[in-house]
């Protein structure tokens, strides 16, 4: 399975702590791939915080990458675990499902 994280939006304070566009939250997107056809997501908001004094990187500045970094640490590594195991359920769901929605036989010309 390949995990990927995808960032849709940040949330930004424009002025907080001495410093400018701030972001204080992170919506995020994290997808399985079995590489077989089947994908599924998992979406999500986390927080974030910067303290005054703290190391600040520039909203212009951010990367990918950082972002990434933040969002693992604000949820955890048990809670990035469930993310996946989560996703992928959704995925095994899709291979093989347990459910399925069909159309009375009296409306389908029968």
């Amino acid at each position: 399975m390949e995990y990927n994280w995808f960032f849709s939006e940040l949330q930004v304070h424009p002025s907080a702590e001495g410093q400018t566009d701030v972001v204080y939250g992170i919506r995020y997107r994290l997808g399985g791939d079995d590489g077989g056809g089947h994908s599924a997501f998992v979406y999500g908001l986390v927080d974030c915080t910067y303290t005054a004094g703290d190391p600040f990187i520039p909203f212009a500045d951010l990367t990918e990458s950082e972002v990434q970094g933040w969002t693992i640490t604000s949820l955890g590594d048990e809670q990035v675990a469930r993310l996946k195991v989560e996703v992928d359920a959704m995925i095994a769901e899709e291979i093989t499902p347990t459910s399925v929605v069909m159309t009375p036989p009296w409306q389908n010309g029968g």
